[in-house]
Order: C-alpha cells, then structure tokens, then sequence
C-alpha cells in the first residue's frame, strides 16, 4: 500500500480506513443494498451501511427511475 500510495505522489494521504471507506462507497454507488453491505464491511450497526448508501445517492436515484418507469 505505501509503494502504490508513494508512486501516485498520495504519501501520507492513504491508509487502511481510507481504503475501506472507499470499497463501501464504491459498492454503495453500485446499489447493494444496506444488509448485504453491512455483512460485506462487518459494522455492527445498519445505520453505517445506511449512512453510505444515503451519501450515494442511488437509493434516490432508484425511487426516481421507479416512479417515472412503471
């Protein structure tokens, strides 16, 4: 991680929270759903897994795409 972190010049800015954060924000913007994210990222609380998937946004995204296609 410190030699890929180093050769993008991010020395310093990358470290194992940061990249956890970011796999539960990728596959929150992929649309997996609170239950199976919190499973996949361990937390003890839906309310982390909620928190992702809220930021992202697809959840709004979805009841838009739902409303407007039926």
């Amino acid at each position: 991680m410190n030699e890929a972190a180093e050769s993008a010049d991010l020395r310093g800015r990358v470290y194992p929270h940061c990249l956890r954060a970011t796999a539960a924000s990728y596959h929150a913007y992929q649309g997996v759903a609170p239950v199976p994210l919190q499973a996949l990222m361990g937390w003890s609380n839906l309310a982390t897994a909620q928190k992702y998937i809220r930021i992202s946004g697809t959840a709004t995204a979805d009841a838009l795409w739902q409303a407007h296609h039926r």
